[in-house]
């Protein structure tokens, strides 16, 4: 049986205090690693950006595996890449292709 969000908070309400502020603690610690873990993610991906910026000369046309800033695949093939990724132990991989985009490009209607 499966309790409903509303079943939960009813429950949580008969409790002692002690034991809410257990449950208080416990949802506060979930979240601060939750954060922390998202915090991570943006700092991997920043420094995937910052690679990307620094060798795109060098793999321009490819696609490439990155784990933050440390190179996993590189290749012409995305599925290749995903499957080299993948027997390196990266579950979730980070792949893109490398192009050349135009900086700082404003369009116009003429």
């Amino acid at each position: 049986m499966q309790l409903t969000t509303s079943e939960v908070i009813e429950a949580i309400r008969t409790l002692p205090s002690a034991e809410r502020e257990k449950i208080r603690r416990t949802l506060e610690i979930e979240k601060q690693t939750q954060d922390a873990r998202v915090q991570e993610e943006i700092g991997q991906y920043m420094l995937s950006r910052k690679w990307i910026e620094e060798h795109k000369e060098e793999f321009l046309g490819q696609w490439v595996c990155l784990e933050g800033d440390k190179l996993i695949a590189s290749g012409s093939d995305a599925l290749e890449v995903n499957k080299r990724a993948r027997e390196a132990g990266i579950e979730s991989p980070f792949i893109v292709q490398i192009i050349d985009e135009p900086k700082n490009f404003t369009g116009a209607w003429l």
